[in-house]
């Protein structure tokens, strides 16, 4: 588990350089249920669609903002591959930290933290964006 943190601080990071602002700094980010999402994987497995099969679509799917702008990286650590998600809204960003395995050649979240950086802020917070800025 201290792995896990550690990549995610490092993520986090290459996020914060990767991003155009001055300094951005990270607060807690809320957890997020997978189960449901995983069902819906194995779901779409048995009537063969692809997309179970490419880390960054099943991401995409999980995260479902296809129409804002993301950016998406990855990183190793044993048996998970964990991304970050970049989401840039109009008036507010938001980050995504899913942790994937492969079981039975699908890929699988075992994890999901999201956080929302509200327009004029600095950080990025459990908190979703008042009304109005999402």
């Amino acid at each position: 588990m201290q792995k896990l943190g550690l990549i995610t601080s490092l993520l986090l990071m290459n996020v914060a350089t990767a991003h155009a602002d001055a300094q951005v700094l990270f607060g807690r980010l809320a957890s997020t249920p997978v189960q449901q999402f995983n069902q819906q994987i194995r779901q779409a497995s048995t009537t063969r669609q692809t997309w179970v099969n490419d880390y960054r679509e099943v991401a995409l799917r999980f995260v479902g903002h296809s129409d804002i702008p993301s950016r998406i990286q990855a990183q190793q650590l044993d048996n998970d591959l964990v991304l970050s998600v970049a989401l840039d809204g109009n008036k507010s960003d938001m980050l995504y930290i899913l942790t994937l395995f492969r079981s039975n050649n699908l890929w699988q979240m075992k994890q999901a933290e999201m956080g929302w950086r509200c327009q004029g802020e600095s950080t990025f917070t459990p908190v979703p964006c008042p009304w109005g800025q999402g």
